[in-house]
């Protein structure tokens, strides 16, 4: 079962017309989530946190990873906040936030910014009054507030492995802790 769904695709994560192409969305958060977590924690931990997580009662260490915990660090309090996490009032819809949904509006973008037709991809001509544009302001700044969140989990990982011992050992793709730029360097 997926964490995130179509509500944490708003402000500067908003897909266009996301109620008509629920669907399509829910197939890319059903591909990409368990891949992301996966490739963040490993294989043995991934599928640990899957089994442990949908228990009737989750493991207080799996509701640490999905709901956020703090935590200290040579004397110093951290907080991780979570897979999923609301950054302004608690009962606020317009306040979800996780680092899963930033990955997948990221792919999302990505996959729907041109059309593939027989003669090959192609950008949808905007009306009279709207111009074509890029998307790739928002996109990097999506992909780079995730990788901002991927440290903080793999820091989490890290410090807490005695809670976590099927993370020791595990490598993490770099180009998950890599930030993007607009000229691709």
């Amino acid at each position: 079962m997926a964490t995130i769904d179509l509500t944490y695709f708003f402000d500067e994560l908003l897909i266009a017309d996301k109620d008509n192409n629920a669907n399509s969305i829910k197939r890319f958060i059903n591909q990409l989530e368990p891949w992301l977590l996966t490739e963040l924690m490993g294989y043995a931990l991934y599928k640990a946190y899957a089994a442990g997580i949908s228990a009737g009662s989750p493991d207080a260490k799996w509701l640490a990873i999905r709901d956020g915990k703090e935590y200290t660090v040579s004397g110093v309090l951290v907080k991780w906040q979570g897979l999923i996490f609301k950054d302004g009032p608690s009962g606020d819809e317009q306040s979800k936030k996780s680092l899963i949904a930033n990955y997948v509006y990221w792919h999302w973008i990505r996959n729907n910014n041109t059309v593939t037709t027989a003669a090959g991809e192609m950008q949808a001509k905007a009306g009279p009054i709207a111009a074509n544009t890029t998307s790739k302001g928002k996109t990097i700044r999506a992909w780079n507030q995730m990788v901002d969140w991927n440290k903080s989990f793999v820091d989490f990982l890290y410090f807490n492995v005695a809670d976590y011992p099927e993370f020791k050992n595990h490598s993490v793709p770099c180009h998950l802790l890599e930030k993007q730029n607009t000229l691709g360097l």
